[in-house]
């Protein structure tokens, strides 16, 4: 901060406002950054337990029935705040009173009551926590079942993926399940530091058994992460016992100085780095026109040559920031070619999903095999958005990559950055909209084979009729001979009934799925154009601030030029050391920035 405020008042006193502009904006970042981490892991396991404890208050909703509906986003605030996000504060109040932090807890454990109460997608909290003023935010995410065939487990990646670090609870019952391995492995690949915390280890003996167990299970499937063994009982009891041997027992101080100083401390030592390349840059362009003037005041008889070399830099330079700017254009045409490969990315992963569910059910019983392909249908699709989530950000890198080394092949000081997407709540396939699947019972059904066998009966009919004109001894011959006709009549009606049945189910567990594919397809083209477009326009926007600020540069650089030339030698000497003061000024300020 105090490098950014130095490098401030330079800019200031050389009279660019185009750098202060960038400087104060980047000030802003350091002086509130923010670090996300998402508290991600099956039902019931403590995450809202989990984040009440690490900061030591009620933040989150837990309740030992209900489970968490809505994601909660924990942040600093100097006093307590709540807001629930899709409910407007007037909705609120209708239906239930000011939002408060109470309110918000009950509204993400449980459905809103009454039908006419607004339903919000998400809720807010704000804490005056030392923890949390470091830019640490906690987001307790909605539990999943099963892992990725969840169908809230896309949401819970999505919101993973924006984050610095995932905190994956689970607790110590039983060892890591494979669906749990399985979702670790993915948020790993993400990109976020993966930590695992152990919860509930005051309730069961074997947890370092366990605490082993799931380790060894992580090794093999080639991951590594610190994990914290938690009691959170404990910790509120040392807390109120203000036992400091006790909350360090519980885990959670181990877990608090983790995130603080090896989370957080990472993101603001990046931010820092990131911060501390523009004032260097700041800081040579200030060099540069000082420098230009002092050659000119130094050795008038080389103006003409310099005069030369800056003409042709603000000639380059007015070409960086014109529409026609080879940087541009390249810009445009990648651009056009990543959303095209997306699209069709997107389109063959989710046509592939949906042949791949209609021939399943086409195979199977929907009626009895439901609740398995819905899952199954989850998995393969939160599969796909994982994987094209991934080729997203492969995209973005390549684009980025070729776009600024067209705007290196001009000037060497290039930077862009590629900012996390809102995250969209993906849509799920409610329990309520599943198909109706009735099945004929078995009293219905003997009925439906008894009209279907009426032919039989009519054919015993005749058979009676005909046995009495040829006399009653027939009879007896023909009567068994009705009734096998009357069984295979029947057997085949009843067959063609539960063909047909099974074709209606199946037809309705089809149109679920499709239902399902075409609302999710609906969200992830949006979500997948708005993540393409902020990469664009970040990328444009960094570019073009950087084309105009060495615009001006150049410009400034002439405009030193023409005034050393003008300079009497009187005046030249005396503007020569004054500038020889401010260059040595300078030096030493960009080598505070190494």
């Amino acid at each position: 901060m105090r490098l950014l405020d130095a490098v401030l008042a330079e800019a200031e006193r050389c009279g660019r406002p185009d750098l202060q502009a960038r400087l104060a904006h980047e000030r802003g970042r350091l002086a509130t950054p923010t670090c996300p981490v998402a508290v991600v892991g099956e039902f019931k396991q403590g995450k809202g337990t989990l984040v009440n404890a690490l900061l030591g208050t009620r933040a989150c909703g837990t309740d030992p029935v209900a489970a968490t509906l809505l994601p909660t986003l924990v942040r600093y605030a100097p006093q307590p705040t709540a807001a629930l996000h899709g409910v407007t504060d007037a909705q609120a109040a209708a239906a239930s009173g000011p939002v408060t932090i109470t309110a918000v807890h009950a509204a993400t454990q449980a459905p809103a009551a009454g039908d006419d109460a607004p339903a919000a997608h998400g809720a807010e909290v704000g804490l005056p926590r030392r923890l949390l003023a470091t830019g640490l935010t906690l987001l307790d995410t909605p539990g999943l079942s099963g892992g990725l065939a969840d169908g809230r487990a896309a949401a819970t990646l999505r919101a993973a993926a924006d984050a610095d670090a995932v905190v994956f609870v689970t607790d110590a019952s039983q060892e890591l399940t494979a669906p749990e391995l399985d979702l670790i492995r993915r948020l790993a690949g993400l990109g976020p530091t993966v930590l695992l915390a152990l919860t509930k280890v005051d309730v069961y003996p074997a947890w370092r058994r366990i605490l082993a167990t799931d380790l060894a299970h992580l090794r093999r499937a080639g991951l590594a992460p610190v994990a914290f063994p938690l009691a959170a009982p404990l910790r509120h009891h040392a807390l109120g016992a203000d036992r400091a041997d006790l909350d360090a027992e519980s885990g959670y101080p181990a877990l608090a100085t983790h995130l603080r100083d090896e989370i957080a401390g990472g993101r603001q030592a990046r931010l820092a780095a990131a911060v501390t390349e523009v004032a260097r840059d700041t800081v040579r362009q200030l060099l540069g026109e000082l420098e230009t003037e002092r050659a000119v005041l130094a050795d008038p008889a080389a103006a003409r040559a310099l005069k030369a070399e800056l003409d042709e830099a603000e000639r380059r330079a007015k070409e960086l920031t014109e529409a026609a700017a080879g940087w541009r254009r390249t810009l445009a045409d990648r651009g056009q070619e990543m959303a095209a490969r997306l699209r069709d990315d997107l389109d063959d992963r989710l046509r592939a999903v949906e042949s791949a569910a209609a021939a399943r059910i086409e195979a199977g019983e929907p009626a009895r095999d439901w609740d398995e392909m819905r899952g199954w249908l989850y998995r393969q699709t939160n599969d796909a958005l994982l994987t094209h989530r991934l080729m997203i950000r492969s995209e973005a890198q390549a684009l980025v990559t070729a776009v600024t080394r067209e705007f290196d092949a001009d000037w060497e000081q290039v930077r862009a950055a590629v900012e996390p997407t809102p995250a969209r709540r993906p849509a799920a396939l409610d329990d309520s909209r599943d198909p109706e699947f009735r099945r004929i019972g078995g009293f219905d059904l003997i009925t439906h084979g008894a009209r279907g066998g009426g032919v039989g009966m009519m054919i015993v009919s005749m058979a009676g009729t005909a046995a009495g004109l040829v006399g009653f001894a027939a009879a007896p011959v023909l009567a068994p001979v009705g009734l096998g006709v009357l069984l295979v009549l029947g057997r085949r009606t009843i067959a063609s009934i539960r063909e047909n049945e099974l074709r209606t189910h199946r037809a309705n567990a089809l149109r679920a799925a499709r239902e399902y594919l075409a609302e999710t397809r609906r969200v992830a083209v949006q979500d997948s154009a708005g993540s393409r477009e902020q990469v664009l326009r970040n990328v444009r926007d960094a570019l073009t601030t950087q084309a105009a600020e060495l615009a001006v540069s150049a410009r400034r650089n002439q405009e030193a030029s023409a005034r050393a030339i003008k300079a009497t030698w009187d005046g030249r000497r005396g503007r020569l050391a004054a500038v020889d003061a401010e260059i040595a000024r300078l030096r030493a300020l960009a080598g505070a920035t190494t």
